[in-house]
């Protein structure tokens, strides 16, 4: 029973292991090019550059791994090193020196980690200590994370992540760009002596681009430039990022506010006074409905009417009376006074 449920588990491992898949898409990378127009050889599992498998790199390669990706133990030149099947040295990128650019990963399959990225001047030989001299500082860190002013933390699952990093103060001809995505997946002894989620080894991406940085007084013809704004403008003294500030955007929107607030006081002038005023109008044309109801005049008591009526006496012979409607009989009409 034991041994079944430790297989389950390493079964279940190995299939969320297997599932992160990720890409670096801007610049292109030598197993991604051909997807954007460059004449270079068609990785279609460009998206799987996780040096050889978490197994592969820690338990038979002791954690190492080529520098774009490739296993560690491949035979050289590896494949997306200089000199194997994807590294044909086609340079996709023209940069400045320092410049800020932006930098594009998609991910296919988030294993939460950080990016990182870094140049190395020697494109044909280049190793990770040579990139580990050159890491890139990204321009605008993510808040409340342990960014070491380099890493970018993926959180919000699969799609395109788009970043601004700036470029060492190098030159050179042909560089070698490296993006690396340190997976945070797995549980691992953390450095105070606990465990934890994202702790020890964890699976890893990588890959490289061909790229060109040249000095700031060169031509723009031999540029593909692909940030909108000179990076001179982008950051501050402290290395923290810039407000963008247009002022023709900013004299529009004062005149679109200035016309939506006109227009909101001159409906609000037209409903109160032109609609009260004709609302008092007409209350003063209604007084007695509207104000008080006046006491109606008292009504006058209806008159008496008088009636004849035809009675006949003791001696048989009929006799009007006067006959009063408030009740008192007076005498007849025909009878002499005595």
């Amino acid at each position: 029973m034991s041994k079944t449920l430790m297989c389950i588990v390493v079964s279940c491992q190995l299939i969320v292991l297997a599932a992160g898949h990720g890409r670096l898409i801007e610049p292109p990378s030598r197993a991604s090019a051909w997807r954007y127009g460059f004449d270079t050889p068609h990785n279609y599992n460009d998206h799987e550059l996780y040096c050889g498998g978490f197994s592969r790199q820690w338990q038979k390669n002791g954690g190492k791994c080529g520098v774009c990706g490739d296993a560690w133990d491949a035979k050289t030149p590896r494949a997306h090193e200089y000199g194997g099947t994807y590294g044909q040295g086609v340079i996709v990128r023209k940069y400045r020196v320092k410049q800020v650019i932006n930098i594009r990963v998609e991910l296919t399959a988030s294993h939460f980690g950080y990016f990182e990225f870094a140049v190395c001047p020697n494109y044909k030989t280049g190793n990770q200590e040579c990139l580990d001299k050159n890491i890139l500082k990204i321009v605008k860190p993510q808040d409340g994370m342990e960014h070491h002013n380099s890493r970018y933390y993926p959180k919000d699952g699969n799609k395109v992540y788009e970043m601004k990093y700036r470029l060492p103060d190098i030159s050179c001809a042909h560089c070698m760009l490296q993006w690396r995505y340190i997976a945070g997946n797995n549980w691992g002894n953390c450095p105070n002596g606990t465990g934890a989620v994202g702790c020890g080894p964890q699976e890893e991406f990588r890959a490289c681009a061909d790229i060109k940085i040249g000095s700031k007084d060169a031509s723009d013809d031999d540029y593909n430039e692909i940030t909108d704004t000179d990076d001179a403008d982008l950051l501050n003294a402290d290395g923290t990022e810039k407000p963008t500030y247009s002022p023709t955007s900013s004299i529009f929107i004062s005149l679109l506010s200035f016309l939506a607030i006109s227009l909101i006081l001159f409906l609000i002038y037209f409903h109160f006074y032109r609609v009260g005023t004709r609302f008092k109008e007409w209350v003063l044309a209604h007084p007695i409905r509207f104000y008080r109801r006046e006491k109606q005049p008292p009504m006058p008591p209806p008159r008496g009417v008088k009636k004849n009526f035809s009675v006949k006496s003791e001696s048989g012979q009929d006799g009007m009376y006067e006959i009063n409607l408030n009740g008192m009989q007076t005498k007849p009409t025909n009878v002499p006074d005595v």
